[in-house]
């Protein structure tokens, strides 16, 4: 699928009512909004019609918990339900979350999973960025 092609998936999805964050060459990425204000979801779109998506958990939840635990949780969470809809993990990674003024500083530690599944059609692409934009990507604390 050429980028010409993306632009038709872009089109589509916006005509159901999703919004596009960003537009890059090979890729999509989907917006979500928290009240107002547009935020990237973490939930993209390929130009092979591959909607991948990231999930995560933070060390500032579970301070006393290690890196590979803290995959667990969200293989455990989330990834269940994304195995079980078609997804693979594509990747894992932990991410430095860094204060804006000073680089140096780290204000959380991320540990994110990527899940993708290919589609077969643009429909099918929009039904799985609904479903992806449904889902908590965020594993946190249990709440009572």
């Amino acid at each position: 699928m050429s980028s010409h092609d993306l632009q038709q998936v872009k089109k589509q999805l916006i005509d159901a009512g999703l919004e596009v964050y960003r537009t890059k060459p090979n890729e999509l990425e989907i917006a979500e909004r928290v009240r107002l204000h547009i935020m990237d979801s973490g939930v993209r779109v390929r130009d092979d019609l591959t909607v991948v998506f990231t999930a995560r958990s933070q060390r500032s939840d579970f301070p006393s918990v290690d890196a590979e635990h803290l995959f667990d949780k969200v293989r455990n969470v989330v990834g269940r339900d994304a195995l079980g809809r078609g997804y693979a993990e594509e990747a894992s990674q932990t991410v430095d979350v860094t204060d804006p003024m000073d680089d140096a500083k780290i204000l959380d530690v991320w540990h994110e999973v990527v899940y993708a599944k290919s589609a077969d059609a643009v429909d099918a692409v929009v039904e799985e960025v609904r479903w992806a934009l449904g889902i908590d990507r965020y594993v946190g604390p249990e709440r009572p």
